[in-house]
């Protein structure tokens, strides 16, 4: 079980730590009137194209470290917008505050959220967050109590900036269907392929979590792949990614992403896709994508069973697939 940081030292250390691993994103500084209308302030907010959000940093002595991002490139003057903070308490535990650190039992150290958020709006907070959030969740020891939060990121990765900004977007997401619906239920009937549907709402196992934080970046890294290829694809609450045939209008591919190495991921991935496939009407072609180094050792047994077999590697934050131009998604 993840533990809760609260030494007030520690956190200093781990959230400057937080913000350098933004630095070699950083396009340009922008100067900006943060915050809402009436109480605005001027700043200076750092943009990345790449991540696609941009960030505002500021320490506030014996209270927070608080970190604002937003979604888009900021434009003409005029009052911009926070979409999402990741606050960390000056010490000890402030559950009011949305962001902490905590360490697992290898000494990992990871950036959480208690699931607190705001927006002004009604239907936008922490049971929101609760009930809608698809992500990585554990259980965390939270002083006397254990708490239920959602895992953001390893702050040792390369990748960590990546496993930040896809959580500050997905939080985006979640709030603009809000706004834009009259009800808290968020409607994903059409088939398109939606960022904050990758990831799972129940908690992962300890030994799991690293893996898991890059899972989802794996999972976006594919989808826009296939996209560059004009080749339609989905996903919903049973499959976080599929492709789909136009002409016969249905899906033709469901795809599992697995990051660890471990036997019993393995079991478990491949049982999920043969239910997956096997129930369909149209019997979709099931597709594993795994570490490379473990493809190379399963593949022939999975495709006799006609399961196809992609791998990845990581070549320093980017994920990098072979396998994928040998599967026909117009067949």
């Amino acid at each position: 079980m993840l533990k809760v940081i609260t030494a007030q030292p520690a956190i200093k250390k781990y959230a400057g730590q937080f913000n350098k691993k933004f630095k070699p994103f950083v396009d340009e500084e922008i100067k900006v009137k943060l915050g809402h209308q009436g109480a605005g302030f001027p700043a200076k907010v750092s943009w990345s194209k790449k991540l696609g959000v941009w960030k505002f940093s500021r320490a506030v002595k014996e209270v927070r470290y608080w970190n604002a991002f937003g979604v888009e490139k900021p434009g003409p003057p005029g009052v911009l917008s926070i979409a999402s903070e990741i606050n960390f308490p000056w010490a000890q535990i402030d559950r009011k505050t949305g962001g902490a650190f905590a360490e697992d039992a290898w000494g990992n150290i990871f950036v959480i959220h208690r699931g607190k958020i705001g927006g002004g709006k009604k239907g936008i907070g922490k049971s929101l967050f609760e009930h809608n959030y698809r992500g990585v969740w554990s259980f965390m020891e939270d002083g006397d109590s254990i708490s239920q939060v959602a895992v953001i990121g390893d702050l040792k990765s390369e990748r960590f900036a990546l496993q930040a900004a896809q959580f500050v977007k997905k939080i985006e997401m979640l709030k603009s269907a809000v706004a834009t619906s009259t009800q808290t239920e968020i409607n994903f009937s059409e088939i398109t392929f939606r960022e904050d549907l990758i990831g799972s709402t129940t908690p992962s196992p300890e030994d799991e979590i690293v893996s898991a934080c890059d899972r989802e970046l794996v999972i976006s890294e594919l989808a826009a792949m296939l996209q560059k290829q004009k080749i339609k694809i989905g996903n919903d609450t049973e499959s976080e990614l599929f492709t789909v045939n136009v002409s016969e209008n249905r899906i033709s591919h469901i795809f599992e992403v697995l990051t660890d190495t471990k036997e019993n991921s393995l079991f478990a991935a491949v049982g999920k896709l043969l239910m997956q496939t096997s129930d369909a009407a149209l019997k979709p072609h099931p597709v594993l994508v795994m570490p490379k180094d473990t493809r190379n050792h399963y593949a022939d047994e999975l495709q006799r069973n006609n399961i196809s077999v992609i791998g990845f590697q990581w070549q320093e934050e980017k994920a990098v697939f072979s396998g994928l131009e040998k599967i026909r998604f117009g067949c």
